[in-house]
């Protein structure tokens, strides 16, 4: 589905535009670039269940995204991609099995920010560490319940016509 700007309302449905052709409208969201509203031209009349399945997939990919490229610690951006989930949860579990076993452990640099304005950032101590690990891992928590919300709360009414 394509964004599409200057909505004003939010319209979830489907729209014959011609005699063969149909737009799906879901959502009403807003960025830096004004409030928006997800479309898509179809060249027929689609099944209820081919536009449910593109919506839920649309609201998975919003939740995918604000979980990678929406998360803010210490005013940095941290990019939440899997792999660096998987860093990071490592990281954290040899740094929390040294601490609690008494063993030396160098605290890890990460790259924070953006590739064209990079932070690289030491953690100073486990409790920082730990409290960054928390606060990554609340990130994901709440951005995957506010997408279960979305597609829990989606007016499936409009879009069986």
């Amino acid at each position: 589905m394509e964004k599409i700007y200057g909505t004003v309302e939010r319209f979830d449905g489907i729209q014959q535009i011609g005699r063969t052709t149909f737009e799906v409208f879901y959502g009403l969201g807003e960025d830096e670039q004004g409030k928006y509203q997800y479309r898509q031209t179809l060249p027929y009349k689609p099944p209820f269940d081919f536009v449910k399945d593109m919506i839920l997939t649309q609201i998975n990919a919003n939740t995918q995204e604000k979980i990678t490229s929406g998360f803010r610690w210490n005013d940095m951006l941290v990019w939440l991609s899997e792999a660096n989930q998987l860093n990071y949860a490592r990281d954290f579990a040899v740094a929390y099995y040294c601490e609690k076993n008494g063993e030396q452990y160098s605290l890890p640099t990460y790259k924070f920010g953006t590739d064209e304005t990079p932070i690289f950032y030491t953690f100073e101590t486990f409790e920082e560490f730990k409290q960054f690990s928390k606060a990554w891992a609340q990130h994901i928590s709440e951005t995957v319940r506010a997408g279960w919300s979305e597609k829990a709360n989606v007016d499936w009414s409009g879009y069986k016509i």
